[in-house]
């Protein structure tokens, strides 16, 4: 019974939903061996890699458990350049936060997801940072965004995103790092 529920969630994303239940996005990022947690969410000093991702991503609302919270299956494909130059292949499940207080001065959302990340070739800066444990293609992935809606184009999101790759503490081939691209974009949703 539970094999089957994922060719289901499966299905429920790839079939006609409402209109604005689905959207794309397109962002670049530029490479920071910042840690997440410590100092990129804390707005410590960040420093940047001369390596960029540009990222295409497609995102599918499968469920509304509220009014304000959507519940999302995202795919993107992520193409490095500079310092590193492999392609990235990410699905994530995305909880997204539509309602938020200040909406009537500023429309926003908040979304947060969580999935896998694999790569076509090991990434070299993760290598180059974590040399004690290296890196390996297939990597935890979590994504963070904050879009904030045009007034004049309402189907149209700015992005602020921080796509994360992560060993998860040694459980993706004791890999004990991982790293962050941090960057903006645009998302259309239809």
């Amino acid at each position: 019974m539970k094999h089957a529920l994922a060719p289901a969630l499966v299905l429920m994303s790839l079939s006609c939903g409402s209109p604005g239940d689905r959207a794309v996005a397109v962002y670049s990022a530029q490479y920071s061996d910042n840690s997440l947690p410590e100092e990129i969410a804390l707005l410590n000093d960040v420093d940047f890699e001369p390596a960029t991702l540009v990222a295409v991503a497609y995102d599918h609302v499968v469920a509304r458990p509220t009014d304000g919270i959507d519940l999302e299956l995202e795919g993107n494909v992520a193409q490095w350049f500079g310092d590193q130059d492999h392609t990235e292949f990410n699905g994530l499940f995305v909880v997204r936060w539509r309602d938020l207080p200040w909406d009537d001065w500023l429309d926003t959302s908040f979304g947060f997801g969580s999935g896998l990340s694999w790569a076509t070739d090991d990434p070299l800066l993760e290598d180059k940072f974590h040399p004690e444990t290296g890196a390996t293609r297939l990597l935890w992935h979590i994504a963070v965004d904050i879009g904030v809606t045009l007034p004049w184009a309402p189907d149209w999101e700015l992005l602020l995103r921080v796509h994360h790759r992560s060993g998860v503490f040694g459980t993706f081939d004791d890999v004990d790092g991982g790293s962050n691209a941090i960057g903006f974009g645009l998302r259309y949703h239809f």
